[in-house]
């Protein structure tokens, strides 16, 4: 006889935290406070939302335009915080 007892399946809470980074990011950008919407989209992308098992070249087309396209961002709200302050 076999035991086959289910194994509670694990809680992924990348795709929130990365969602509220990413929300409260914007709503940053909105606000014109681009050091803090810089920091929030940056850190978001440490909650990577897709598959981290599969590694960056080897996923689709989209998710890596994606988070390029995001990185990006995070990159301008930086530059834009830079000007602003001089």
């Amino acid at each position: 006889m076999t035991n086959t007892k289910l194994k509670p399946k694990a809680r992924n809470i990348n795709k929130y935290a990365y969602a509220v980074f990413v929300m409260a990011g914007i709503l940053f950008l909105a606000l014109k406070d681009y050091g803090q919407a810089a920091a929030f989209i940056g850190i978001s992308l440490a909650f990577d939302p897709f598959d981290q098992a599969v590694r960056f070249e080897k996923r689709p087309l989209w998710q890596r335009i994606w988070l390029i396209v995001h990185l990006i961002t995070s990159l301008t709200a930086f530059i834009l915080l830079l000007k602003n302050d001089l």
